[in-house]
């Protein structure tokens, strides 16, 4: 009997052992530990109290404490009273079966936000709930991308709806994507009626084979791609009427795959001014022709010239054959009158005058032909001489003429002179004499001066540019020791301006 007594203890013993068992928690063994702990996701089991039965060390390290404390502690009483509360009615509905997924912002003990998804799977067993199993992905980083990505494209949105040019964003299959303000405005459709429909719609039925050519070319040739494409073609606005416009095309990655960004800028001012620039041109070379003229200019500081399509027909020259620096204009000139033509430049930019010379010049077939030319030196705020520019006129036929022409100028300037001195005698005063002589360019901007003109009056009727007009003048008040206009004009021509 006490034997069966015995035997019935034990046997009531592992009984309530057996009954027990489904809700006792069993620790990890040693190869399962060491599974949870290299996992980077924060694991930890609950019963159904809430309290940890298992931590794995990235939760360990999460909360800043060991396993060992962790372990069997309240979620309340390690989450903190705040955060248990929000997430309260999601552990109900995990311990009542219904696996959950959330996300949270939590801050960590070092005070710095962390972003962390949460899954809770109820651990059923015969049916029935016995705990959860919580897996946490700190997803801080993935966040930050997120952010950083929103932003990205917030600030790409901002941009292009900023952008003075239409921007049109189209897929492969030339489906409009987006679009900006300067889309509606520039082809009269509002956003709604652009958004999913063809590009081509915005295109002339003309141009929409060859618009469709370059946008595929543009996917397919990878060499493009770093700098852009343009195109010029017209476009059509949604009343029908069309505009010419330049398109440049850039590509965008999306989740959706490749897209093309085309930059759509009207150019109607553009080509208006291009056409008229083309009309001056062609007005310009057919006056040369007729006057047998030509322009010029030279950049003094880099020793670079241009010549008009008229000169470089005076010279029998061609563009290939031309050379654009001072020296290479010299050799074009007659050995004889090179050392002329190069004294009148240099004494023109040292007095900042202009400069009226003949000299002949030798064309490449061994003709030589007698040319006229006047130029200006034009100078910058300070007084320096920075280009000169003038005109060459093919004298060589009609010679007799222009000494007719110049024997009267020398006329007229012989009268000019003769009322210079008849107003000297008459004045009030005797005029002052000059500590210089004046140049006749200063002596004529004198008498303009006289005559009550401004100096952009003044550069404006001698087609100069006014700085040059104030240096004359400084260098007129220098040589006539006067300390204001007025007073030049007293000395030099004795009249009050």
């Amino acid at each position: 009997m006490p034997v069966k007594r015995h035997d019935d203890r034990a046997l009531s013993r592992t009984k309530a052992r057996t009954e027990t068992r489904p809700n006792r928690i069993a620790e990890p063994v040693d190869g399962i530990r060491a599974i949870l702990d290299a996992l980077p996701a924060l694991v930890s089991y609950w019963d159904l109290r809430m309290r940890n039965r298992v931590a794995n060390r990235a939760f360990a390290e999460f909360l800043e404490l060991t396993p060992e404390k962790i372990h069997g502690r309240r979620a309340s009483e390690l989450l903190g009273p705040d955060l248990y509360k929000l997430n309260r009615e999601y552990i109900e509905r995990a311990l009542a079966g219904e696996p959950q997924v959330f996300d949270r912002t939590i801050i960590g003990p070092s005070g710095e936000p962390r972003h962390i998804q949460v899954s809770c799977t109820p651990d059923v067993v015969d049916g029935k709930v016995r705990g959860l199993v919580a897996l946490g992905t700190d997803i801080t980083a993935l966040r930050a991308a997120e952010q950083a990505h929103d932003g990205a494209e917030a600030r790409f949105r901002d941009v292009v709806e900023a952008g003075p040019d239409a921007i049109v964003v189209v897929d492969a299959e030339g489906e409009i994507m987006l679009v900006n303000a300067q889309t509606e405005k520039l082809f009269g459709y509002a956003r709604g009626e652009l958004l999913g429909e063809s590009v081509d719609m915005l295109v002339p039925d003309r141009f929409r084979e060859r618009h469709g050519d370059h946008r595929s070319g543009y996917r397919t040739d990878p060499r493009p791609r770093a700098m852009g494409v343009g195109l010029e073609l017209f476009a059509r606005r949604k009343d029908n009427s069309e505009f010419p416009v330049e398109i440049s095309l850039s590509p965008l990655d999306s989740e959706d795959g490749p897209l093309v960004l085309s930059a759509i800028r009207d150019v109607t001012d553009r080509k208006r001014v291009e056409d008229e620039l083309r009309r001056s041109r062609a007005q310009l070379a057919e006056a040369e022709r007729i006057a047998r003229m030509g322009s010029w200019e030279w950049d003094i500081t880099n020793d670079q010239a241009t010549w008009s399509e008229g000169l470089f027909r005076i010279y029998g020259l061609t563009p290939s054959q031309f050379d654009p620096s001072a020296e290479g204009g010299r050799k074009r000139v007659y050995p004889e009158d090179r050392e002329l033509v190069r004294q009148t430049l240099e004494r023109a930019i040292a007095d900042r005058s202009s400069f009226t010379l003949e000299y002949r010049a030798m064309r490449p077939d061994g003709r030589v032909h007698t040319l006229r030319g006047h130029g200006e030196v034009v100078v910058d705020d300070s007084g320096k001489p920075v280009r000169l520019v003038g005109i060459v006129q093919d004298i060589t036929e009609v010679k007799l003429a222009q000494e007719a022409l110049q024997s009267t100028s020398a006329d007229l300037e012989r009268r000019a002179n003769e009322l210079q001195q008849l107003a000297l005698r008459t004045a009030a005063q005797p005029a002052a004499i000059p500590h210089a002589p004046l140049t006749s360019r200063q002596l004529e901007i004198l008498r303009l001066i006289a005559q009550g003109l401004s100096n952009a009056k003044i550069a404006e009727q001698l087609f100069v540019t006014e700085g040059t007009i104030k240096w004359h003048v400084r260098q007129i008040l220098a040589k006539t020791n006067s300390t204001n206009r007025a007073e030049a004009v007293a000395r030099v021509l004795g009249v009050p301006p």
